[in-house]
């Protein structure tokens, strides 16, 4: 069955308080990677290279939303760009399947702004470690 995005939230918890992060529009790909390892040895048959799997990252997370400067969520994503500190996160989706990891601010900045546009927010979220999905 689909599952359609409308209702999915964004919170982090964060010195023990919980914030949803609001108005957002969109929230990236949540995908693990990993490096491949050469283990190729001289007498590999054939001549073909051969790999192993590396380290595996979780790479970034990117977040557009509508900018509202009394947003506590959007607040908090500001606030902690400029701490540098890790912060717990979790997407709820709309069949409340939950998507948990550690991330650090690594940017946030604000959209182009046009006549007759809405300002946007946009933020980058580094995971680090693992995600648990629940």
């Amino acid at each position: 069955m689909v599952q359609k995005a409308m209702g999915t939230t964004l919170s982090c918890l964060h010195n023990n308080e919980q914030t949803l992060i609001g108005a957002l529009r969109s929230i990236s790909e949540i995908r693990a990677e990993s490096e491949a390892v050469d283990v190729t040895a001289l007498d590999a048959p054939g001549g073909y290279r051969t790999y192993a799997q590396g380290l595996k990252t979780m790479g970034e997370v990117t977040l557009d939303g509508f900018h509202d400067p009394g947003q506590q969520g959007q607040e908090k994503l500001r606030s902690l760009f400029e701490n540098g500190e890790n912060a717990s996160f979790t997407v709820t989706f709309p069949d409340g399947l939950k998507v948990m990891f550690q991330a650090f601010v690594k940017s946030y900045g604000f959209s182009n702004v046009d006549v007759e546009g809405v300002v946007h927010f946009t933020a980058v979220l580094r995971l680090t470690g693992a995600v648990l999905v629940q």
